[in-house]
């Protein structure tokens, strides 16, 4: 049958001259854009000259893209979900972009251990606790030990916590050791006298990462973590950990380097952190519900910032918030960008910040320091050699260039949420020679005009 169609004809042909319309002989619907010959580059500068593919094997790549797409693009990329094996090192995992990245969680590694600098690790660095496990010697991940004195006695660099272990933990001998925990991870103690975790003796280096310290025994010793007195100058770094309930408090360092970064120490029976010479930092962190106190600092050099310090002390605690004396030489005493609120203590207490004893001045910068509890002469703020500047300070107010005196209007302080809201007046009003760039959520500083007083940049 012969379709007499002059016009459609002319249509078509049309339709092909028409600018930047080339036919594809090699037209494939169910195909990468549906092209069965993927040398033909159907968008290749308007011309219809075939395009060869940059590989076909991984033969014709090299790193960093040393792995060939060959079922789909054609191009060299540094992995693929079917070739992950090509992320090593401190990038080890394949993501979905086809490029290496280095782990964020456990779970991203087949050994179950993510290390701190992102790589994956293995049986050769990690010895495994977990009280589902065996009394062995082994501790590997498959055959895990259930003491965390064996696993250190393996020498290896990492030990990785799952479930609830109950022991006494002492790292000493100048050992470098790193804690990793599985989500929910505990270490406790539930019997003798003493801290859960004692770090001593020059040049020992502990760091815990996401690990819970709680409950320990029920005595005056009690601490979750503790640098004894005669222990030299251990270092310990604690991040993401939580330490909770523990009778003698949260933290005793008597000297050494002490780090708490986005931790939460709360909720202990004696004070949060204890330092007394040494260094202490104590960034991004909760110091909440400590009846001994939130922190206190005798004679050390310190820098806290970004934190809340909040809800500390009771009706006979000597103080609340933060309580520093024996400071007689300069040197690093930082307190910047902290909300330092809701603290109790005893009559007269200053229970903000509290400075018996300090005889260098001593000037903090852009901190809350509201609605702390005071009676007879206590005050937020006491101590004739401890000033603020660019802080909120009240209800009573406080002299000091760029103090205000308003309620900050925290989102919820009956519930323990103290980030700031829309309205506040700490907004871009701390200090404007500040350099700090990230706030206690780890927002970036400044969101506005300027930078937010106390630990949170209203976002």
């Amino acid at each position: 049958m012969r379709i007499n169609a002059p016009g459609l004809f002319v249509a078509l042909a049309v339709g092909f001259a028409a600018p930047g319309c080339r036919f594809n002989p090699s037209y494939c619907e169910d195909h990468p854009g549906n092209n069965c010959d993927l040398s033909w580059d159907a968008a290749s500068n308007g011309s219809d000259a075939p395009i060869m593919p940059e590989c076909t094997s991984n033969a014709a790549c090299s790193p960093p893209k040393a792995v060939c797409d060959v079922a789909g693009t054609q191009t060299c990329v540094q992995c693929l979900a079917s070739d992950a094996s090509a992320c090593t090192g401190t990038t080890p995992v394949c993501s979905a972009d086809d490029t290496c990245h280095a782990c964020t969680a456990h779970s991203d590694c087949a050994s179950n251990a993510c290390l701190p600098d992102g790589s994956c690790g293995t049986d050769s660095n990690v010895a495994y606790v977990d009280p589902s496990g065996s009394d062995n010697t082994t501790c590997s991940k498959v055959m895990p030990c259930t003491k965390v004195a064996k696993a250190l006695a393996t020498n290896r660099p990492y030990v990785k916590f799952a479930g609830t272990t109950d022991e006494a933990v002492t790292v000493n001998a100048a050992r470098h050791v790193t804690f990793l925990a599985t989500l929910g991870a505990v270490l406790t103690r539930s019997t003798g006298t003493g801290a859960i975790i004692a770090v001593s003796d020059d040049n020992t280096n502990l760091q815990v990462f996401d690990l819970s310290i709680k409950n320990a025994p029920n005595n005056p010793s009690g601490f979750g973590v503790a640098i004894p007195s005669a222990s030299g100058a251990p270092s310990v770094s604690l991040v993401r950990v939580t330490i909770s309930n523990n009778p003698g408090g949260g933290i005793s360092a008597s000297g050494g380097t002490l780090s708490v970064s986005q931790s939460t120490i709360s909720g202990n029976q004696g004070g949060g952190i204890s330092a007394s010479g040494g260094t202490l930092s104590v960034s991004r962190s909760t110091i909440s519900g400590n009846l001994g106190g939130g922190i206190s600092i005798s004679g050390a050099q310190f820098t806290i910032e970004n934190n809340f310090i909040a809800t500390n002390g009771a009706a006979g605690t000597a103080f609340g918030g933060l309580y520093l004396q024996s400071i007689t030489v300069a040197g690093t005493h930082v307190v910047d960008f902290n909300t330092i609120t809701g603290n109790v203590g005893t009559m007269n207490a200053n229970t903000g910040i509290s400075c018996p004893s300090v005889f260098v001045p001593l000037t903090f910068s852009s901190d809350i320091v509201y609605g702390n509890t005071v009676s007879g002469i206590g005050a937020q703020i006491g101590g004739a050699d401890c000033s603020c500047t660019y802080c909120d300070v009240g209800p009573t107010s406080v002299a000091g260039t760029g103090n205000i005196n308003a309620d900050p209007l925290f989102a919820n302080a009956a519930a323990g949420d103290f980030h700031i809201t829309a309205n506040s007046p700490c907004k871009d009003v701390a200090d404007p020679a500040a350099t700090l760039n990230v706030d206690f959520d780890g927002d970036t500083r400044p969101q506005g005009s300027g930078r937010d007083i106390g630990a949170d940049e209203y976002k």
